[in-house]
């Protein structure tokens, strides 16, 4: 069989018309072949030329979001801050103007929108608006000017630009009212060559700014407008650095702007500087269509011969010599067989390529740390990578593919304008997108996530079909937004609204109150004697003190009303009712709660309130203005003693005034010796004898004369010049009492007050004349400290060392004003207290009030149960006189004896009295 068939085998190989046909065969073989390869490297080249062309088309985008991003972050500069000046501005895109990476961006700027009738939009100006106005061109009757404020980098050409008035070019007027309208992106070229940009070279993004934008409705845009941010840009440079990579690859490219009604524009040219070069002879070419925020774009992409030449034919040739050279069927059909495997093979291998690069970028994805999700919009299916599911919490396992099942997972509230955003890319609104929203996890909680998406293909009428995108989860950085939020607006110690975030609040209301005509009642208060508590106690016990008046004032109002600490112990309700009555009765309300004893903790600290009130817009017009009023207000209430409230009247901006004056006047007093001492005489009622006197500070202003202590004691206290001062008084009555010891009495006493202030720790370092004292023991019992009870209420072991002090020093201590605060025989038997002080009060309605009388007997048998002397103040009269001697009570002071002297004249009146000590019988 075998050798029948070589046989017949050989005898077909020897004929020749066999031989013939089977050449021809081979030739035609070869032929078919080489073309074949010939068409396939056109493909291939063709294949490449569109993927440069849709390349140059995604650098274009690129470069142009790359723009968009820098003016986003502009734009938000503005959104964080209402009012942004020339420097930060600078300081702000000056990384961007430097970076090497926008060669194409010669500006960014900021056009700010005023309306001439509208003080609102122009009231943040930097330089007043009719100096403005005079640098501008407007046009007459026209209410509306948007001058450029800011523009960097400052060079000549951008120089030109500041302060003029955008609005005089007519197209440039309707793009800027369109984005600040709609509060979109809007794109700006072509301009007329009258114009500061030159024609056809710059595009301009606009990015509109508000003053405020929480809220805000589609037609108070304009009323919220606060201007625009612009980037300007070279877009012939722009189009070079996007193009300039294919370019490289022997592709030209042409684009031009179809959106203007003068036609089709030239924005690019690559090549030759003859933009119509090889139009016709070009064997490539495709045009794409650009969407630029609004405007269209066309590119043009066409071969250059270069290119065209290119194409790879070696296959192909080396086939045709292969053809031609094997004679035989066999060696062609073999040939054929390779050739054609061959050209299987790349195909393959191509389109293995090709998803080897989708399956790269998918992994590169979820890399980051993103789900990545797949869209076949036709199908209605999802695809869901490992790491979404992760995210939500289920297995790879778990989830179907339907849309449906993502969409059910998305909070209500954030549904609608997620399935908004997606119907727009269904719709073929829009190519791509991206969104923060909520989602619904497996174990029932809810997570902030961040989606973003593309489309990836479309069909024939240009709907997507195969849409791809990521999902972040972004719930950390959501925790961090909270917790930072909160640091800026929560008081940390109280839990209140802070300073910022009550005058963020108070903006809102006072904006309200203006449209619906209503009204607005601000009560600030300042708690009473808080500074002693924190002085003497320390400062953790001032906190908690401070966080238990936070809680009360809470109690105190209402839903609808505010507490915040703007700063100290200084708090601010703000009440949306501002009917007297209800003012008032919360008012009440507040000064009850702060006057409870407030439990520290080893004592009680009591303190109370002075209060403000100022009611908008009766009061002031403006939020400055209203924190101004009720600051004064407040302050009226202090001067009043404190425990009450006071409402704002015009004469409380005069008085604050004179206190500015009087502190800024009271810090030279000391320097320039304008103060002295006065000194009262204090009688021993038994003996008529004067071995006392209570030294008086006084004030002789060089330009207001004499002024009264009670007038600025209280600022002495409050800006802390009570400190010096209260040690000038305290040596200058020292020394003046060794004096009269010498020539008067040789026991003779100096009283001396002594501020809370002053016992604070901070400032015990001071009493300088206290350690003098100590060295001479002997000289200790020449000065008597008188102090209030609340000094005793908000005691600390500071203050009971003081006191220990005083005592091993000889100096005594006498309570002065007994029995108008809170007397307590605790505090009596507590501290070293020689003497207590019956306040004037009592002594000036004895003889005519029972009670007055029975007040001050008991007194007096009190303190001498306790081993203490009692000095009775304002005496008057010879019957108020009469009834203390009745009583027992040691000594006495008032204008019955005499008024409070010089140092010359009390030593005069000394002499007189004790020639004629007869007096007190009168």
């Amino acid at each position: 069989m075998f050798r029948f068939n070589m046989a017949s085998l050989q005898q077909v190989l020897s004929s020749r018309w066999i031989a013939a046909a089977v050449l021809l065969f081979a030739l035609q073989t070869t032929f078919l072949l080489w073309m074949s390869e010939r068409h396939h490297a056109e493909a291939l080249q063709a294949v490449k030329f569109k993927q440069s062309a849709q390349s140059a088309s995604e650098a274009i985008q690129q470069r142009l979001n790359a723009y968009r991003q820098i003016l986003k972050g502009v734009e938000q500069l503005y959104i964080s801050s209402q009012f942004v000046s020339a420097e930060e501005f600078r300081l702000y895109v000056d990384d961007y103007l430097k970076s090497t990476e926008y060669n194409s961006l010669n500006a960014l700027g900021f056009i700010k929108y005023i309306h001439l009738q509208h003080p609102e939009t122009f009231k943040d100006l930097e330089i007043p608006l009719p100096q403005l106005l005079k640098h501008l061109e407007f046009i007459k009757g026209d209410e509306e000017v948007a001058p450029v404020l800011y523009v960097e980098p400052r060079n000549d050409a951008n120089r030109e630009t500041l302060l003029k008035n955008t609005f005089l070019d007519t197209q440039l007027r309707a793009d800027l009212l369109e984005a600040g309208d709609g509060d979109r992106l809007v794109l700006s070229g072509h301009y007329a060559a009258n114009t500061v940009v030159q024609p056809y070279k710059n595009y301009i993004f606009h990015a509109p700014v508000y003053r405020h934008h929480d809220g805000m409705q589609t037609g108070d845009r304009r009323h919220w407008l606060n201007g625009w941010v612009f980037l300007r840009f070279d877009v012939a440079a722009l189009l070079a650095e996007a193009l300039h990579p294919m370019e490289q690859r022997l592709v030209h490219f042409d684009v031009f702007d179809q959106g203007r009604e003068e036609g089709q524009v030239p924005l690019y040219h690559s090549g030759s500087d003859d933009e119509h070069v090889h139009d016709n002879e070009a064997e490539f070419t495709v045009a794409q269509t650009l969407n630029v925020s609004g405007q269209v774009w066309r590119l043009r992409a066409r071969s250059t011969p270069a290119f065209e030449a290119a194409t790879d034919y070696r296959d192909a040739n080396d086939m045709g010599v292969l053809g031609v050279v094997i004679s035989l069927l066999l060696a062609a059909l073999v040939q054929f067989a390779v050739v054609r495997n061959r050209t299987r093979n790349a195909l393959e291998k191509y389109s293995l390529a090709l998803n080897s690069s989708e399956q790269r970028w998918k992994f590169a994805m979820e890399s980051t740390g993103d789900g990545v999700w797949d869209w076949n919009v036709l199908e209605s299916k999802v695809v869901f990578s490992d790491h979404w599911k992760k995210i939500l919490g289920f297995a790879a396992d778990e989830l179907d593919h339907k849309p449906a099942t993502w969409n059910q997972r998305i909070h209500p509230d954030d549904a609608p304008v997620a399935m908004d955003l997606h119907q727009q890319v269904l719709d073929g609104e829009r190519e791509q997108y991206a969104i923060e929203y909520r989602m619904l996890c497996k174990d029932g909680s809810w997570k902030w996530v961040f989606d973003r998406g593309m489309v990836l293909m479309h069909d024939e009428q240009g709907k997507p079909t195969r849409i791809l995108g990521t999902l972040a989860d972004i719930s950390k950085i959501k925790q961090s937004e909270e917790v930072v939020w909160q640091y800026a607006n929560v008081d940390t110690l109280t839990g209140l609204p802070n300073r910022r975030l009550f005058f963020d609040r108070l903006d809102h209301a006072l904006h309200g109150i203006k449209n619906n005509n209503q009204k607005l009642a601000i009560i600030f208060l300042d708690l009473d004697r808080f500074k002693e508590v924190n002085d003497s106690q320390g400062h953790d016990q001032g906190d908690k003190l401070l966080l238990q008046a936070g809680k009360r004032l809470t109690g105190c109002v209402g839903n609808k009303d505010l507490v915040a600490r703007l700063g100290g112990d200084e708090f601010v309700l703000m009440l949306s009712d501002a009917h007297a009555s209800h003012v008032e009765a919360l008012a009440q309300r507040v000064l009850e709660a702060l006057s409870q004893p407030f439990q520290l903790d080893d004592t009680h600290a009591y303190v109370s309130a002075s209060l403000g009130i100022a009611i908008f817009p009766d009061d002031a017009g403006n939020k400055e203005d209203l924190m101004k009023r009720v600051d004064q207000a407040m302050y009226a209430s202090k001067q009043k003693g404190g425990n009450c409230f006071t409402y704002f009247t015009p004469r409380m901006q005069q008085s604050a005034e004179h206190r500015m004056r009087l502190s800024h006047d009271l810090r030279q007093a000391i320097n320039n010796d304008e103060f002295f001492l006065e000194y009262q005489p204090v009688v021993d009622l038994q003996t008529n004898m004067v071995v006392k006197a209570e030294a008086l500070l006084r004030w002789q202003h060089p330009v207001k004369g004499l002024i009264p202590p009670m007038e600025f004691v209280c600022i002495a206290e409050d800006n802390l010049l009570i400190v010096p001062i209260g040690e000038w008084v305290f040596k200058t009555a020292i020394a003046q009492c060794r004096q009269w010891r010498q020539s008067l009495h040789p026991m003779f006493q100096v009283a001396v007050n002594k501020s809370p202030v002053q016992f604070a720790t901070e400032h015990r370092k001071n009493e300088d004349w206290l350690f003098e004292m100590a060295k001479n023991h002997h000289e200790g019992n020449m000065v008597v400290v008188e102090i209030t009870e609340r000094l005793l209420l908000d005691a600390s072991s500071h203050v009971s060392e003081r006191l220990a002090q005083y005592q091993q020093a000889g100096v005594q201590v006498a309570l002065d004003d007994f029995g108008t605060g809170y007397s307590a025989l605790s505090y009596l038997k507590k501290f070293p207290i020689d003497y207590v002080k019956i306040d004037r009060s009592f002594v000036r309605e004895l003889g005519t009030s029972g009670e007055d009388e029975a007040l001050c007997r008991a007194i007096i048998v009190m303190a001498h149960s306790l081993g203490m002397q009692v000095i009775a103040e304002g005496i008057e009269n010879q019957r108020q006189l009469r009834m203390l001697q009745e009583m027992g009570c040691d000594f006495g002071q008032g204008y019955y004896f005499s008024p409070p002297l010089r140092p010359e004249a009390f030593v005069s009146w000394h002499h007189e009295w004790h020639q004629h000590p007869a007096i007190i019988s009168r």
